[in-house]
C-alpha cells in the first residue's frame, strides 16, 4: 500500500449520490481532510497516526484491531494510548486514575467504538476489566480523600470519566446491572443544572454519555437538560463544534431530546475554525495536544459528508 497521500481523498462518497446544496461543504471538507490528515501524521503516535490512515482507507481496519488487541493486558486492561480523549480533560485525568489503566481502557473502548466494532472480544474483555475496577463509591477512579475535594470543580473530570465509562458499558453485551446502578447512584450525587453549567463539556459529555445510554429515573428529565446545556455552549462559543460533535458520536445521534443540532452547521464552523497547520483545536494548545481533536474531526467530517449532511452517526 502507497505512503503518499491521494490528492483527493474519499470524502465526497459518488456523484450521484450528492445535493447540490451540499457540494461545497464537501469540497471544502475534502480539503479539510487532506490538511487534518498531514498533521496528524507528522504529530501523532502510533496510533492516533493508524488511525487517520484507516479512515481515509491507506490501512486496513485490521491492523487497527491487531494492534489494540496486541496492547491489551491478560486482565483485559490497556495502558494509556494518549491522544485519543481529548484535551484538556485528558490531561488531567491521570489524578482519578494513578496507574491509567482505566484511562487507557476508556481510550481503547472509545475508538472501538468509533469504528464501530465495540462488541470485538477484546471489548468484551476491557468491559469486564471496567466492572470490576469501579470503586467502593461507584465511580471509576480513586475515591478523593476530603469532602472538598469531591465537590471541587476537578471532580468534572471524574464525572467525565465516570460517565464515559458507564456510558459504554450501558451499550456493551455484558455489563451487569447492579455496576450500572452504582455509577448511577455516584453521578446523581454530583448532578444538577448548576454543576454542568459551571464544570463544563467533561461534565456535559460524561452526563450525556451516561444518560443516552445507561435507563435511569432522573434521565428523561436530565438530559434534555444537558442537550440545552451543549446547544448554549456552542451558542455562545462556550463549546467548539468538534466539542459538540463529539458528544453526539458518543450518544449516537444527530439530535437529543429537545435539541435538533445543526450537524451541517457545525461542519461548516469546524472548517472556518481549522489552523493554518492543519489541525483542528484551541490554538492555545500545543500542536500534540491537538491530535484528538483533530482526528475527531476528520472522523466527523467523513461521516457526515458521506450520509448526506445533518447525521452525526453512521449507525443512524
Amino acid at each position: 500500500m502507497s505512503d503518499q497521500i491521494p490528492n483527493k481523498l474519499n470524502v465526497l462518497g459518488k456523484a450521484s449520490d450528492r445535493a447540490s446544496d451540499f457540494d461545497a461543504l464537501r469540497e471544502r471538507a475534502a480539503a479539510g481532510l487532506e490538511a487534518a490528515l498531514a498533521f496528524v501524521e507528522e504529530q501523532g503516535n502510533e496510533l492516533a497516526r493508524l488511525r487517520a490512515r484507516i479512515l481515509v482507507e491507506l490501512e486496513p481496519l485490521d491492523r487497527g484491531l491487531a494492534l489494540l488487541a496486541s496492547r491489551q493486558q491478560p486482565n483485559g486492561s490497556f495502558p494509556r494510548f494518549e491522544q485519543v480523549l481529548p484535551d484538556p480533560p485528558a490531561s488531567q485525568l491521570s489524578r482519578w486514575s494513578a496507574s491509567g489503566d482505566t484511562v487507557g481502557t476508556l481510550e481503547a473502548i472509545s475508538v472501538l467504538s468509533d469504528w464501530e466494532h465495540l462488541f470485538e472480544p477484546s471489548g468484551d474483555r476491557a468491559i469486564e476489566f471496567l466492572s470490576q475496577a469501579q470503586a467502593s463509591d461507584g465511580s471509576w477512579g480513586s475515591a478523593p480523600t476530603t469532602t472538598d475535594d469531591a465537590a471541587s470543580g476537578d471532580s468534572s473530570s471524574r464525572i467525565f470519566l465516570t460517565g464515559c465509562t458507564a456510558g459504554f458499558l450501558g451499550r456493551s453485551r455484558t455489563a451487569r446491572p447492579e455496576v450500572l446502578k452504582a455509577a448511577g447512584a455516584y453521578l446523581g450525587a454530583f448532578w444538577s443544572v448548576e454543576f454542568i453549567r459551571s464544570n463544563g463539556w467533561p461534565a456535559v459529555a460524561g452526563f450525556a454519555h451516561y444518560f443516552t445510554n445507561v435507563f435511569d429515573e432522573e434521565g428523561e428529565a436530565a438530559l434534555p437538560w444537558c442537550a440545552r446545556e451543549l446547544d448554549r455552549g456552542r451558542r455562545v462559543g462556550v463549546y467548539s463544534p468538534v466539542e459538540v460533535l463529539r458528544v453526539l458520536f458518543y450518544c449516537q445521534a444527530s439530535a437529543l431530546p429537545g435539541v435538533d443540532f445543526d450537524t451541517n452547521g457545525l461542519l461548516n464552523e469546524l472548517l472556518q475554525q481549522q489552523l493554518d497547520d492543519g489541525s483542528v483545536g484551541s490554538p492555545e494548545l500545543p500542536q500534540v495536544s491537538r491530535v484528538a481533536s483533530s482526528l475527531d474531526a476528520m472522523l466527523f467530517m467523513l461521516r457526515l459528508c458521506r450520509s448526506g449532511g445533518q447525521q452525526a452517526s453512521a449507525d443512524q
